[in-house]
């Protein structure tokens, strides 16, 4: 089975070019869509982030777990909808804008580590970049309740840290979708095939 994870940040598109993905490939294809409101902690989280980051993010961590179908290689391609490295990103934010303190932030990047060695490795990715004001459109147009607060700055701040993340991924491992000028899904195949 070969692992491919679809990442981005927050409203990038992850799960509708997952969803595209899955149909295109059929039986041939499985995935791990990431759900937040399995998280018991996300709408505590967006009404007080200093309060329940770390809950959050903990609980997070703990999703790859609920559905462990990433360990049974009965297809040839399996998705992940945000990979799990990608959540160490997600914590940095709170870490930078004070929500989580070092030590806090410590624990998570050792469990998220730990889990890390746990699961398969990644065999490509796919980085969908966005800009932050496309985020910010997508974020109010999905009309979950409790992201409607998250502004332009979250947006911009959020993509630098992708930014620097998917920098640092192996470049023949990686294709980067533009998602402002539209996903060119046969390129997406191809390099899922390649």
């Amino acid at each position: 089975m070969r692992y491919i994870s679809i990442s981005g940040a927050v409203g990038a598109g992850k799960t509708t070019l997952t969803g595209r993905l899955l149909q295109l490939f059929g039986p041939a294809a499985a995935a791990r869509e990431e759900q937040p409101e399995h998280n018991p902690f996300i709408r505590s989280y967006y009404a007080d982030s200093r309060r329940w980051s770390f809950h959050s993010q903990i609980a997070f961590l703990g999703l790859y777990f609920e559905d462990m179908s990433w360990r049974q290689p009965d297809r040839e391609y399996y998705f992940f909808d945000r990979c799990l490295e990608e959540n160490l990103v997600l914590a940095r934010y709170r870490l930078e804008a004070g929500d989580l303190s070092a030590d806090e932030f410590g624990v998570i990047e050792r469990l998220a580590r730990g889990i890390a060695s746990l699961m398969p490795p990644i065999d490509r990715y796919i980085y969908l970049r966005c800009s932050p004001e496309l985020l910010c459109r997508r974020l109010r147009e999905r009309g979950r309740a409790y992201e409607q607060q998250l502004g332009l700055a979250y947006a911009q701040r959020l993509s630098a840290l992708y930014e620097a993340w998917a920098a640092g991924l192996p470049k023949e491992k990686t294709l980067i979708a533009d998602e402002d000028a539209g996903v060119d899904l046969d390129a997406v195949v191809r390099f899922i095939r390649g």
